[in-house]
């Protein structure tokens, strides 16, 4: 700008019943020999068990395996929960006492003596300014980004903020042979401050593009906050070069752009 992720279950076959002839005549060597038989496999029976007995409680028993596979309560740990954490914003906190607002700008942002006056719409002004980059080239002064804060008349937001974000990106980069300024749609807010004010407004942000000038960023981004207190609307302006212009200084963060806007609040 110039400056400013189952049981297998067989089938048996039964023959069913045939003639029966009556019972047949006992001959007695044959049961003296089966009642020995007998004798003879009981023992034999009753020896295997005893030899099988004590061969049972002398084989140790085996030990119970205490391996389990761990439950997913004691061996699965998430990171799921979510956890909200304010934290005061780091930079240099600027008190704007004409706008009545506060906004915090990185380090590299540094303090403006003066302030901008708009030419195309009478009435608007902004101080308490904070510049990133100051450079020369080709014998003018330019510089990465402005931030600044004012008060203007009040009047529909959207439209206020839609026409003064036009006049702000043209007259920033008034040094280039063209500009183009394509602001977004104007989103409702509200700001809070530390002592309990609470105020709606709007806040936009615009694109520019530019060309004819080496020196000049060849596009920047513009956010412009309006918050309405009842008899004015307080103005916060931040923009930055996002590409083009010399290889240094470097141009700006549109996070940090949009971190400034963030931060506003209204001081009373």
């Amino acid at each position: 700008m110039s400056y400013p992720g189952g049981d297998y279950q067989g089938l048996g076959f039964y023959p069913g019943l045939g003639f029966y002839p009556g019972p047949p005549r006992r001959d007695r060597r044959t049961l003296v020999i089966a009642v020995s038989v007998a004798a003879i496999v009981l023992v034999v029976g009753a020896v295997v068990a005893i030899l099988l007995l004590q061969r049972q409680s002398d084989t140790p028993a085996l030990p119970t395996s205490t391996t389990s596979a761990p439950s997913s309560t004691t061996t699965t740990t998430t990171t799921s929960k979510t956890t909200t954490t304010t934290t005061k914003q780091a930079g240099r906190t600027i008190d704007n006492d004409t706008a009545k607002l506060s906004y915090v700008v990185p380090e590299a942002w540094t303090p403006i003596e003066g302030g901008l006056t708009l030419k195309s719409v009478p009435g608007v002004t902004i101080d308490h300014v904070a510049g990133l980059t100051e450079y020369q080239c080709g014998g003018k002064t330019y510089s990465r980004g402005v931030v600044g804060g004012g008060k203007v008349a009040k009047g529909e937001l959207n439209q206020r903020a839609t026409e003064l974000a036009q006049a702000f990106g043209k007259e920033l980069y008034n040094t280039s042979s063209g500009v183009e300024v394509v602001p977004g749609t104007p989103k409702a807010i509200t700001a809070k401050g530390s002592g309990g004010t609470e105020l709606k407004g709007v806040r936009l942000t615009a694109e520019i593009t530019s060309t004819g000038d080496a020196c000049l960023a060849s596009k920047g981004q513009l956010v412009l906050v309006l918050l309405d207190d009842g008899t004015d609307l307080r103005l916060l302006l931040v923009n930055g070069d996002t590409e083009g212009g010399p290889a240094t200084p470097a141009p700006a963060k549109t996070a940090d752009l949009a971190a400034i806007a963030d931060s506003v609040r209204p001081t009373g």
